[in-house]
């Protein structure tokens, strides 16, 4: 007996329901899609946090000496150590010596500064020998409280006598201008210097003269060291332009304050 073939009543539901989910896989993928659409969030975080990871400028700096041994002084982990502020408004007492301090290498006479900031002033020096400037050395580094209280009376003295007609509160003021008042120096931290070359007879402004200087308005923050006294700052700094005085904070700090054009006091302000 011939029997009419009848379609299973669960085969067109099934076949609507592949249908569809054709259709949805495909419009998933268009609205996901490399080329258009929103993509997928990705939950990982693949992201370069600048408080983690330093400028490219930073880290891949380049010299033409080895200075691997100095590394870890130029830019030391330690790095908000070296951004302490001294000026006229944050003082020291006379008891705050640093621990650690070492005699400066590069000076003709007995003078010292803190341990790191004194390797990372070698590593300077041996990179500015090798860029042919040979005659640069260092004339000051720290000074103690009693020091600088001796200094900026002797300033005071030369000032009067100068200048007879001169007040002691006149000739103080400005002595101000040009040294620290004992306890506002920040020679007293251990962290700076002041440079001169052979051609110089005392510190003057003639330093920026030298062909040494505008190296180091290029390079010294890759040594950790910055201007502390620019020309351009000094309603801030309150003290004249010292394009001798240089004072180490460490490679990163330096770098944000050379690439910024900031002086210490708006940086850590």
């Amino acid at each position: 007996m011939n029997q009419n073939t009848q379609k299973s009543p669960f085969l067109v539901p099934l076949a609507v329901c592949l249908v569809i989910t054709v259709v949805m896989g495909g419009v998933l993928l268009w609205l996901y899609r490399d080329d258009g659409g929103k993509q997928p969030p990705d939950t990982s975080d693949t992201t370069d946090h600048p408080d983690e990871k330093d400028p490219p400028e930073v880290a891949n700096v380049i010299f033409k000496t080895d200075l691997s041994a100095y590394e870890k002084y130029m830019d030391p982990e330690e790095r908000e150590e070296y951004l302490v502020l001294v000026n006229k408004s944050h003082l020291l007492s006379a008891d705050d010596v640093p621990s650690d301090l070492v005699p400066v290498k590069d000076a003709r006479k007995d003078i010292s500064l803190r341990k790191t900031a004194e390797m990372a002033l070698e590593a300077m020096f041996i990179e500015m020998r090798a860029e042919g400037f040979e005659d640069i050395f260092v004339t000051s580094a720290y000074r103690s409280y009693s020091y600088q209280n001796s200094l900026f009376n002797t300033y005071i003295d030369d000032e009067m006598a100068k200048d007879p007609s001169l007040s002691y509160a006149e000739a103080k003021e400005k002595v101000l201008r040009y040294s620290a008042y004992p306890g506002t120096s920040e020679h007293q931290t251990g962290l700076c210097v002041d440079l001169m070359s052979d051609s110089m007879r005392e510190l003057d402004e003639s330093f920026a003269e030298e062909p040494v200087y505008k190296w180091l308005m290029e390079n010294a923050w890759k040594f950790g060291f910055v201007l502390r006294f620019p020309a351009d700052k000094t309603d801030i700094t309150l003290y004249d332009f010292e394009p001798w005085h240089y004072r180490f904070v460490g490679r990163y700090h330096a770098y944000m304050m050379w690439k910024g054009g900031l002086c210490l006091e708006e940086y850590v302000s």
